[in-house]
């Protein structure tokens, strides 16, 4: 039989423990024993937490930016007008007459041909020399040199060059734009362009027919 000092004891025990901020205390011990792959549950749950208001919040400054170009886009469609200038082009529908010069030479291996009335004035000097017949890959090559002057030529894709204005250029095919050398000039009064192409090879002779092409448009007055 317990005397009544034991019965408070035991009273007040039994107090302690059923007291409910005992009881959330302990709630709490176990919450933040609980552990998830060695980390805190509690320390998970806060970075995710953390990761997806990051996401959301990037999410909604990229539609404000969004909505922010799309309204500037529009106003500027609204209020601007489009503007036409000249761009320094040449425009064939200002020039008042296509002039067209062009010749066949037929060379061999270290002979040339000066051309300079096919100029228009428009270059100090044309000269084509065939330097000989070479061969790659199974193909035929013209080596051909080009003066004009001073003024530096270009070439299509089928065509080497191996030096300024020295060429290995191939027979030329349907697309004689990759198998040319071209020289385009422009000035003041006119519009002019230089094509030089290969019609024939013949690698026993050592020899090439070469097609020189200048074509010049004048601006109408």
């Amino acid at each position: 039989m317990l005397t009544q000092g034991r019965q408070l004891q035991y009273a007040y025990d039994v107090v302690v423990i059923k007291s409910p901020r005992e009881t959330h205390v302990n709630w709490v011990n176990v919450i933040g024993n609980i552990t998830w792959f060695g980390f805190a549950a509690w320390r998970i749950v806060a970075v995710v937490v953390l990761v997806l208001g990051y996401g959301a919040l990037k999410i909604y400054w990229a539609r404000a930016a969004a909505r922010r170009e799309h309204s500037e886009a529009t106003d500027y469609t609204r209020t601007t007008k489009l503007v036409y200038t000249d761009a320094p082009t040449v425009r064939l529908s200002d020039t008042q007459r296509i002039d067209r010069l062009q010749r066949v030479v037929s060379l061999k291996a270290g002979q040339h041909a000066d051309l300079k009335d096919l100029t228009f004035g428009r270059l100090s000097q044309l000269r084509v020399e065939l330097t000989g017949i070479e061969q790659e890959s199974g193909e035929d090559f013209a080596h051909v040199r080009i003066e004009l002057g001073g003024a530096a030529a270009t070439c299509g894709a089928a065509v080497q060059e191996l030096s300024q204005n020295d060429f290995l250029i191939p027979r030329a095919g349907k697309d004689d734009q990759r198998s040319s050398v071209l020289y385009f000039c422009g000035k003041n009064d006119a519009v002019s362009f230089l094509q030089v192409k290969v019609r024939l090879l013949d690698a026993v002779e050592q020899s090439a027919a070469i097609d020189v092409l200048h074509v010049r448009g004048r601006w109408a007055a």
